[in-house]
């Protein structure tokens, strides 16, 4: 019996020895996964804005640069007291978010050196200048690269298409490039040719330039435009020009033109440069020959001033980028009439320099305000205010008497009326509403 207990006790232990064999070994208990890594506490949100900044005690300078007292000073006061006028109203209103505007002038006599001297100052004193006004072609071609350099907005009446498309960026214009405005017209009357030739003309449009000979007068006629014709089947025939003076001649050019066959005229100038070709062409009794056309800056009350006799301006035809004075149902126009009215301007300033201006400095506004929304006004920049026209664009100014696009690389406005001086001095009919501009602007 008791060997059988033995026995048995030796089989319980032997089959726990094999169990224990093929039993899992024991594995160890995995380490404990190490602590965190220390992280930096959350960047704090912006802070949004409530409402606008409130700038009192702030001033925002514009500066501004024209001829007072050279050839253009007839022209140019306008423009000035416009834009002068404009800010003061401005700073009436409360100014942009509180901070009032300041200006400040240079009178250039018409000279490039006192422009470049006068740009050099202003950027001298002032080492955040965000926006200068500018007035005449040669003052944008002169400074554009040192616009752009500086980068300083440059708001100009100046149209030139090599100051806005050649080493540049930063200067906008008032108005359609005046390659763009010849373009706009010539192609209106190739169009309308039957309508609105001379009754002694043929078929087709013989072309006479006869201009300054100075940036802007030359400002049209580009290889660009030349182009242009060419495929319009418009011919020019003659190339003249005449003297920056109330009393220049253009006899001889228009003679010239005659003998070539031309049977329109281009004139890319203003006031008195348009006044001299119809009083030339009225007293040589060839008026009736010839279809007058211009850019913007010729169709204007100043024009009249030069003119022998009122009715020489009939029939003139321009285009015409803005809204007129007789627009009186437009809220831009009544707000100039009541600037021009409280300032008590003379009638020889109710013109387009005055109007245009006001709508100037209304899109300058416009552009600085929003530049502030953007980047706040302790980041505010002339490259703020360039980024700014741009981003608004397209829009109008002053209610729609200037309608401009900045977008992308134009630096001009792409659409004008077409009108023609069918009476008095307010008589500036539209022959073309609305329309795009070709796109002339300089290849290279």
């Amino acid at each position: 019996m008791r060997s059988k207990i033995y026995i048995l006790l030796s089989l319980l232990v032997l089959v726990a020895l094999v169990l224990g064999a093929c039993a899992p070994a024991a594995t160890e208990e995995p380490p404990p996964p190490p602590p965190p890594e220390p992280t930096a506490p959350p960047e704090p949100e912006p802070e949004i804005p409530s409402g606008p900044p409130d700038l009192t005690g702030e001033t925002i300078t514009i500066y501004h640069f024209g001829d007072l007292s050279g050839p253009y000073a007839a022209i140019t006061s306008p423009l000035v007291h416009g834009a002068e006028d404009a800010v003061v109203a401005v700073n009436e209103a409360g100014g942009i978010y509180g901070a009032m505007l300041d200006v400040k002038f240079a009178d250039t006599a018409g000279s490039i050196d006192e422009a470049v001297a006068a740009f050099d100052r202003f950027t001298g004193e002032d080492d955040n200048p965000l926006v200068m006004i500018t007035y005449g072609s040669g003052e944008v071609e002169a400074l554009a690269q040192r616009f752009a350099e500086s980068k300083v907005v440059n708001i100009t009446a100046g149209l030139s298409a090599r100051g806005f498309y050649i080493d540049s960026g930063y200067s906008f214009g008032l108005g359609p490039i005046y390659p763009d405005q010849f373009g706009l017209v010539m192609t209106f009357l190739q169009d309308n040719w039957a309508a609105y030739k001379p009754a002694d003309a043929g078929d087709e449009i013989k072309l006479a330039y006869i201009s300054w000979p100075t940036a802007f007068g030359q400002g049209a006629l580009t290889p660009e435009t030349r182009a242009f014709l060419d495929d319009l089947g418009i011919e020019v025939v003659a190339e003249e020009t005449y003297d920056v003076s109330p009393a220049a001649d253009t006899t001889t050019a228009i003679l010239n033109a005659q003998v070539a066959g031309a049977n329109v005229i281009w004139t890319n100038t203003l006031a008195f440069g348009v006044s001299v070709v119809l009083n030339d062409l009225n007293s040589l009794g060839l008026r009736d020959q010839f279809v007058v056309a211009t850019d913007n800056w010729g169709m204007d009350l100043a024009t009249y001033a030069f003119l022998a006799d009122g009715a020489y301006g009939v029939g003139l035809i321009s285009t015409f980028p803005y809204l007129w004075w007789t627009d009186v149902d437009n809220t831009g126009v009544q707000y100039a009439e009541s600037l021009f009215a409280a300032n008590e301007r003379p009638s020889s300033e109710h013109n387009v320099g005055y109007l245009l201006l006001v709508a100037g400095i209304d899109m300058t506004v416009q552009a600085i305000q929003h530049a502030i929304d953007t980047v706040g006004y302790e980041n505010l920049t002339g490259e703020a205010v360039h980024d700014a026209l741009m981003d608004l664009s397209p829009f109008e100014a002053l209610d729609g008497v200037l309608r401009v696009d900045y977008s992308g690389t134009n630096r001009s406005p792409h659409v004008s009326q077409i009108r023609m001086i069918k009476g008095g001095p307010d008589a500036f009919n539209i022959l073309q509403d609305w329309t795009d501009t070709p796109d002339l602007r300089p290849v290279e």
